[in-house]
């Protein structure tokens, strides 16, 4: 991590052919006419067929694109993806409509299908911008190794400088991560420091990978960096509770958790962490607390709802914890060890 270490401190050739056998270069290209009047015929035709090729394209195409464009850019990706579906049937191969295909169909996490499309541009309109929306479309679906293969292809074709650069390196540092090469991910990290030295979203990853290194004084500093350049990123306070936490200071952990959770509630990690320094605090309100905000703004999390229904009953919340147990049957009626519990605490409650 050097490079943020000193932020701590500081013509053609030609082809004859023989009059007998004339060859050519490509389809109709190249060829040696004699034949003045077969020149004429040929050039003819082939013009002819660029024309039914011209019209046989739909000329609402660029109506639907442009209707869509005016939708994405207002953020209706369900709406536009409509029209874009249109176009696509109308026009496979038009990369103006793959593009933003692709792009609202990412919006709208459809990753499966985003990832057809890109790989569908990729193959009508090769180039970095292609590759790069490929490799994060793979990126986001967790297929890490196809996603490093194309970030690495996108590498191999740049030949300017690209907006995109900053992400390609972050992302890619966060693969490798993943995969335990920190080294690999340092030298990434810095690559997309060099790019952006203000984000604070690669400092909550540097800090992260400082963590995995247990050199947790410099994860400090980077959790704090992040912090300073943008005070409402929840990753980067829940990064500060670790750290302060991993110091012995639980005071100021369970302060910057509470400052990740008011932020945002649906922060899974500090969630979960409020959880278990509850019970080991005798903080448990706060823990049910965290986890009813969180659980109330999900979705489904079923593990997490089994967090809650152990929480309510290690408190004697009964009534509370059958609720949750409701809530879990209803996304799995199967779950025998729910079922079981729920049982056992309605015949406890008759019985009393």
């Amino acid at each position: 991590m050097q490079m943020l270490e000193n932020q701590f401190v500081q013509k053609s050739s030609e082809t004859y052919r023989d009059q007998n056998s004339v060859e050519s270069q490509g389809e109709g290209a190249g060829k040696i006419y004699f034949d003045p009047q077969q020149a004429i015929q040929e050039f003819e035709a082939e013009t002819s067929q660029d024309q039914v090729a011209a019209t046989t394209r739909d000329a609402r195409i660029p109506t639907y694109l442009l209707n869509a464009r005016i939708l994405a850019k207002h953020r209706e990706y369900k709406l536009a993806l409509n029209l874009l579906r249109e176009a696509s049937n109308r026009d496979s191969h038009n990369a103006e409509t793959l593009k933003l295909l692709a792009f609202c169909l990412e919006k709208t996490n459809h990753l499966p299908e985003a990832l057809i499309a890109r790989k569908t541009l990729v193959s009508e309109d090769y180039g970095f911008e292609s590759l790069f929306g490929l490799a994060t479309v793979y990126y986001k679906l967790g297929r890490d190794q196809e996603a490093l293969e194309r970030y690495f292809e996108a590498l191999s074709v740049l030949t300017e400088e690209n907006d995109n650069l900053f992400e390609l390196y972050k992302n890619m540092g966060n693969i490798f991560v993943r995969q335990g090469d920190f080294d690999g991910a340092e030298e990434y990290y810095n690559k997309a420091y060099t790019v952006n030295t203000q984000s604070d979203v690669l400092l909550v990853n540097f800090g992260t990978l400082e963590v995995q290194r247990n050199d947790f004084d410099k994860s400090l500093y980077c959790f704090r960096k992040a912090v300073e350049i943008n005070p409402e990123n929840d990753k980067a306070w829940v990064g500060l509770a670790m750290v302060h936490n991993q110091f012995g200071d639980a005071e100021l952990a369970w302060a910057n958790l509470e400052t990740a959770l008011d932020i945002n509630p649906q922060n899974r990690t500090a969630t979960h962490l409020a959880a278990n320094w509850g019970l080991r605090d005798g903080k448990t309100s706060k823990a049910i607390e965290a986890l009813e905000n969180y659980l109330g703004s999900v979705e489904e999390d079923e593990d997490m709802s089994l967090v809650l229904i152990n929480l309510f009953c290690t408190t004697g919340q009964m009534d509370k914890a059958l609720l949750e147990m409701e809530r879990v049957l209803l996304w799995n009626p199967d779950h025998k060890e729910v079922r079981a519990l729920k049982k056992k605490i309605t015949s406890s409650q008759r019985a009393a």
